[in-house]
């Protein structure tokens, strides 16, 4: 317990590579929200609505929640204040007439490129004195560290568990399916390109 405690006052977790890549993330967020804000009149949190449904059209208020990363509960009042801004609109499923589906507007899609402009400068800003090379090298080095991440912890790239696919055996004996040799599939890199990239 003791040289538990002794390691944890000793290391500089300021310097470890998920303190960084957080603290980048978060100044990031808070800097492209400031952006949204000012110039489009959006917040953060309404612009992931609105790419994840530039993504994919007519999804539901669980499937973008599953998307976003947040509870859906916490989204529905995200998404109620749209809907009176004119942002997005529901409509009833018609295969299901208990599920809404969300669409965005013609309002929104007016917002489109101004929200780029806003991208584009944050980019402009954070990456200033920083060399083509150096942020090619970036870019290699977060994919790889995402991906050692997401094969080891089993999550896709929205963070979500990856169920694993039972695998099929055919021997003298019949056909036998194992969740064993699924997990030991995907752990000697095995995945389906659409769980591991959308």
């Amino acid at each position: 317990m003791i040289r538990g405690l002794t390691i944890m006052r000793t290391y500089d977790y300021e310097k470890s590579i998920g303190f960084l890549v957080n603290k980048s993330a978060k100044a990031y967020q808070k800097a492209f929200d400031q952006e949204l804000r000012t110039n489009v009149g959006l917040t953060i949190s309404q612009w992931r609505i609105i790419f994840t449904l530039i993504r994919q059209r007519g999804l539901t208020q669980r499937e973008i929640a599953d998307r976003v990363g947040v509870e859906a509960p916490t989204l529905i009042p995200i998404i109620d204040k749209m809907e009176k801004e004119g942002l997005v609109e529901r409509k009833t499923y018609q295969e299901d007439r208990r599920i809404n589906r969300i669409y965005l507007t013609s309002k929104t899609e007016n917002l489109c490129d101004p929200m780029i402009e806003c991208a584009l400068r944050i980019s402009n800003v954070s990456t200033k004195d920083v060399s083509d090379e150096h942020l090619q090298i970036m870019k290699d080095v977060l994919g790889k560290i995402s991906d050692n991440l997401m094969l080891r912890y089993k999550v896709n790239s929205d963070c979500k568990p990856v169920p694993i696919a039972p695998v099929t055996n055919t021997t003298a004996e019949g056909t036998m399916t194992s969740r064993v040799d699924g997990l030991n599939a995907r752990r000697k890199g095995e995945y389906n390109d659409t769980i591991i990239r959308k």
